[in-house]
């Protein structure tokens, strides 16, 4: 609880420190604040707190509900050093900017340590609410507000089916609770009112985390959000949906009926081959990444197939190399369209190597990751995933996972030779200080987590 408690507070402080007109200081607070956030989840580590449980406590913060809280804490804290040189310090805009996502991390804690399925449908709104804002925020431009439109009818849609899908298995259980209807369900046996309810909930989550067939809002709303905030919805949102769901389909619908473990599979498939071919065609590199984010989304739905024998760990290890890899990269497509009159096509980033080599660095480093090559992080994520899914004798699926992974290595590679494509005339690109140290941070930490893997089994 007291992880909530601080995120909340801290959003109220950024807040408050605007009407003070004490604005400089919003970003040092922030630091401090979700630094302290990571102390207190170190420190509660092992105990279970499960708060108000003599009214029915709907949390419970055990070790893997901290791991994740302390994921998205870091990378919450990488992204406010990044996005610190995209709103202009002392402006009402960056401090409303980053409330919103210190609001919006609060929901992503949420669902992380959820028991019961209100407390899910809560932490989603509250986790979704503040992005449909961030989407629409540059008010001026178009693609922002047909983003920020998109997203909040169609995340408002999913929410209803998410909604409609808990009052069903409300009825057919009498509780809400995770433990009651796993328990209710132990015996493998699932009524036709639990069966619709639980085929809702999928199909609300499906649409949370972008997968196909309902992954078509994806594209033009990444592309159109302001990058800083597409960062954001392709690293802790995402994440935050997989933790919600991953604890709702691996716990409390097991066993899962047959036929839903086979459409699952259905959707990995279409949605790793859907995503990787269009994303072959594709010229803008935001709206590339976009598709790469699909695709990713489908190896990371492997989990929640396998979530009967899996352990969250591969999971959390998942979301926090993907999201460094993804923080890379869009930061770095910020800072080039930025100079390039909001030219994000892969010819803009020809010559980065010269322009800049710390970006240029850390993008190839970051696509490389993405793509699976060792000794990168990213590898070990698709790993864990195909063995995973071994165990589970779906051997159609591990082939599409390897093929769409090579198709998806050429998108990656298209991009890395630009980046060292010799063009004549090229103007510096200039970045503060903070931002290229964090980049180059960002960078060796997808190797040193590579090595560091062994740590999961601390977990």
């Amino acid at each position: 609880m007291k992880e909530i408690v601080i995120i909340s507070l801290l959003g109220i402080a950024v807040l408050a420190l605007d009407v003070l007109k004490m604005r400089k200081l919003v970003l040092p607070v922030i630091m401090l604040g979700l630094l302290g956030l990571i102390g207190v989840s170190i420190a509660d580590w092992g105990l279970n707190e499960t708060p108000f449980a003599q009214y029915g406590g709907m949390l419970t913060f055990d070790n893997t509900a901290l791991s994740f809280t302390i994921v998205f804490a870091s990378i919450a804290l990488l992204w406010f050093i990044l996005a610190g040189d995209n709103y202009t310090a002392g402006t009402s805009q960056r401090t409303d900017i980053f409330a919103l996502v210190l609001f919006s991390l609060c929901g992503a804690v949420v669902l992380s340590a959820y028991t019961n399925l209100v407390m899910l449908f809560l932490g989603v709104e509250i986790l979704s609410i503040p992005v449909y804002v961030l989407a629409a925020s540059q008010r001026k431009n178009v693609l922002s507000n047909e983003a920020g439109f998109k997203y909040f009818f169609l995340g408002s849609l999913a929410s209803a089916v998410l909604l409609f899908g808990i009052s069903l298995c409300y009825g057919a259980v009498g509780s809400f609770e995770l433990k009651a209807i796993q328990e209710h369900l132990s015996g493998g046996f699932y009524s036709p009112l639990i069966l619709t309810g639980s085929a809702l909930m999928l199909i609300g989550f499906a649409f949370k985390i972008s997968v196909a067939p309902f992954h078509l809002w994806a594209p033009d709303v990444y592309q159109g959000a302001p990058t800083p905030v597409t960062a954001y919805m392709s690293t802790i949102v995402k994440g935050a949906a997989f933790a919600g769901m991953f604890k709702l389909f691996g716990s409390a619908l097991q066993p899962l009926p047959e036929a839903y473990s086979t459409a699952i599979v259905f959707m990995i498939a279409i949605t790793l081959i859907a995503s990787n071919i269009t994303a072959v065609v594709q010229t803008d590199t935001k709206r590339m990444l976009a598709f790469s984010s699909i695709s990713h989304a489908g190896f990371m739905l492997g989990f929640v197939l396998t979530a009967s024998t899996t352990s969250p760990k591969y999971l959390i290890y998942y979301t926090l190399t993907y999201s460094i890899a993804s923080l890379i990269s869009f930061f770095v497509i910020q800072h080039v369209a930025a100079i390039q009159n909001e030219d994000a096509s892969t010819d803009a980033f020809k010559g980065l190597i010269k322009r800049s080599p710390v970006m240029a660095v850390s993008m190839t480093v970051a696509l490389l990751s993405m793509a699976g090559i060792p000794p990168l992080s990213g590898f070990l994520g698709k790993y864990y995933v195909i063995t995973n899914v071994i165990e589970h004798e779906h051997m159609a699926l591990v082939i599409i996972m390897v093929i769409t992974s090579a198709i998806g290595a050429f998108y990656y590679l298209r991009v890395i030779s630009a980046i060292f494509t010799p063009i004549e005339n090229a103007g510096r690109i200039m970045v503060s200080d903070s931002t290229r140290r964090t980049l180059a941070v960002l960078s060796v930490l997808l190797v040193v987590v590579f090595f560091a893997a062994s740590l999961l089994e601390l977990l």
